[in-house]
């Protein structure tokens, strides 16, 4: 008998036990596009009371063989490569009613940038798989997509201080005559100063069925980067840096609108089969520029309830 299945000295339950932190590379292939994923792959499952450990060895092999599947055959999402990979845990523990495993890292794409340029960028992404077993042996599954972006945020306050500061000065100053009409638009035309800063906005989404219920993860990244008040971009011109940062002062947000936003422009690309009960929620870090400390806000609601607050 292997020293694993010997009894506990102390028979209390384990709640997850497995391995973190195991570097891997994966490339999904779909129809017309294809990418390169870089992810720390964990795996766990729990441990019955009177069970002294687990077979790690197995959970390791595990994954390696689905790592290795997948190079031969190529996965069109990261969420079957953790399908596979929970699955195959339950088989070979069968000791084990609960497992889950997370791949987190980054992918790489090619994009289109300014309608004029191929560049490569990088994205933060992740897929999280919970299985719970029963004890009539059906499994239930709950799969997590998400994804990370950075934009850039613009501060609406800062803006309309700096506004407040140029009509008071034009109204003090004795050599310029100008009407308190068109003041006002001359306020409203020209381009003013805020801070600004670069901000990571996170979606992480249920789903239950990875047949019916399928989200791209760079429709996720597309959410993020319009949500902000403007895209990142790797090179600017001279005349492309002058347009993105007038652009953005044009849509000034605060890190809660982008959070708004970003619930709106989810529900607003209509991914099909996304039931009312399915969780999601919205994530943004603002890295401020005049201040010592980061922004953050977060929204965790379901499907359901944000149509209800959207209608």
């Amino acid at each position: 008998m292997d020293l694993q299945d010997s009894g506990s000295a102390i028979d209390i339950a384990i709640d997850k036990v497995g391995i973190v932190e195991l570097e891997k590379k994966v490339e999904i292939v779909q129809e017309n596009k294809k990418y390169s994923f870089y992810p720390t792959i964990s795996a766990l499952i729990n441990l019955p009371a009177k069970q002294r450990g687990i077979h790690m060895s197995r959970t390791s092999e595990t994954i390696e063989e689905v790592i290795n599947e997948v190079i031969y055959k190529p996965t069109p999402t990261i969420e079957l490569v953790g399908d596979r990979i929970v699955k195959k845990l339950l088989e070979r523990h069968p000791y084990s009613s609960k497992a889950e495993v997370k791949l987190e890292g980054k992918i790489i794409v090619q994009v289109r940038e300014n309608n004029s340029r191929n560049i490569q960028k990088s994205y933060n992404i992740s897929s999280f798989v919970r299985a719970k077993r029963d004890e009539a042996g059906k499994i239930d599954f709950n799969y997590f997509v998400g994804a990370s972006a950075v934009g850039i945020t613009v501060c609406p306050c800062a803006k309309e201080m700096s506004q407040e500061y140029a009509e008071e000065i034009i109204k003090t100053r004795k050599d310029i005559n100008v009407s308190e009409e068109d003041l006002k638009k001359l306020i409203n035309i020209l381009p003013f100063s805020s801070h600004n800063q670069r901000s990571i906005g996170s979606i992480i989404v249920q789903i239950k069925d990875l047949t019916g219920h399928k989200i791209d993860v760079l429709d996720i990244i597309e959410v993020i980067e319009d949500s902000m008040s403007g895209k990142i971009q790797s090179v600017l011109k001279r005349p492309e840096e002058a347009e993105l940062v007038r652009s953005a002062h044009l849509k000034p947000l605060f890190s809660e609108d982008v959070i708004r936003e970003m619930a709106k422009n989810f529900m607003l690309r209509d991914f099909p089969n996304i039931e009312d009960n399915f969780e999601i929620k919205f994530k943004i870090e603002s890295f401020e520029s005049i201040h010592i400390f980061n922004v953050y806000a977060e929204l965790k609601t379901t499907i359901g309830a944000l149509k209800q607050k959207l209608k």
